[in-house]
């Protein structure tokens, strides 16, 4: 199954009516479609509609960014909150009483959604999200190994000569966060096919990021694994975007969540980070090794 079908079955599992999402990563992966502009504290409006079968809804500035989809599917960025709360039930079919998830969305996209929808009920879908997200295909890990090399040695050229040299190494390849370049160390993360990867490579000790690694392990839970990391490490689910989970010691969200083999997660500490792959069998690198990013 695709994406989009994995994620309505999840909501008719769930008892989900409709997904309304203000997230880059999720509404990537269930819609495939491209956005400019990316609001990390939660979109003003949700940006991806998801019924729990048809055809998503989504709202995009990139004219290019949804050709998949059919064009009454396919909105401009440029709605008032009152065009979308004329037009939110119509996409949902019209009918009432729906349970209806919601992800990282403002209090504003809240209070529109209540005001559209007024006898639906609103439930926390980050959950269910970060289960369906969080394993990647054996394809899909592939193609992140091959994007972390490209970036890895991107980085390398950056540290052996400066900006200008990491910036003409990524090509075509678009930036999400602004390059981190010094004489020490570099950090640098891309994105290329609707794919996310990251380099960080500078001073740190290796032990630090191999002692994470030893905790992470599929079926543990978040929680669990937050408690055995040590100080000073982050770990972030990595692939269509910055997904969950994100964990650091004693913090691990959202909670409950397994950890699976198909995981693909980035592990960062000091200047330093891995990206790495769960297998039943072990870890599987798909950047350089700690001792290799430790500077």
């Amino acid at each position: 199954m695709g994406h989009l079908e994995v994620v309505q079955e999840a909501m008719r599992n769930d008892g989900i009516d409709a997904l309304l999402l203000g997230g880059e990563a999720a509404g990537f992966f269930v819609a495939g479609h491209t956005r400019i502009g990316v609001h990390p504290g939660g979109s003003v409006l949700p940006l991806t509609i998801v019924p729990s079968s048809g055809l998503p809804h989504v709202i995009t500035g990139d004219p290019d960014g949804a050709t998949h989809l059919p064009d009454d599917h396919v909105h401009a960025t440029r709605w008032s909150p009152m065009t979308l709360a004329r037009d939110l039930p119509q996409w949902l079919g019209g009918a009432s009483g729906l349970r209806i998830g919601v992800d990282m969305l403002s209090p504003t996209a809240h209070s529109i959604i209540r005001g559209a929808l007024t006898d639906c009920r609103l439930v926390d879908a980050t959950g269910l999200l970060a289960t369906v997200m969080l394993p990647k295909s054996p394809e899909e890990i592939d193609q992140m190994a091959v994007l972390c090399r490209f970036v890895t040695a991107a980085a390398e050229e950056g540290l052996r000569h400066g900006r200008p040299a990491l910036i003409e190494a990524l090509g075509g390849a678009f930036p999400i966060t602004f390059p981190q370049v010094s004489s020490s160390a570099v950090s640098v993360a891309i994105r290329r096919d609707g794919l996310v990867a990251e380099a960080r490579l500078g001073p740190g000790p290796p032990s630090l990021g191999e002692r994470a690694l030893d905790a992470l392990v599929p079926g543990a839970t978040v929680d669990d694994v937050a408690e055995e990391l040590p100080a000073g490490v982050e770990v972030v689910g990595l692939g269509w975007g910055f997904e969950s989970p994100v964990l650091r010691h004693g913090m691990g969200s959202p909670s409950g969540l397994r950890l699976r083999a198909g995981s693909v997660l980035a592990v960062r500490w000091a200047a330093c980070g891995v990206t790495i792959a769960l297998g039943e069998s072990g870890i599987r690198f798909l950047s350089l090794e700690p001792d290799e990013v430790a500077r």
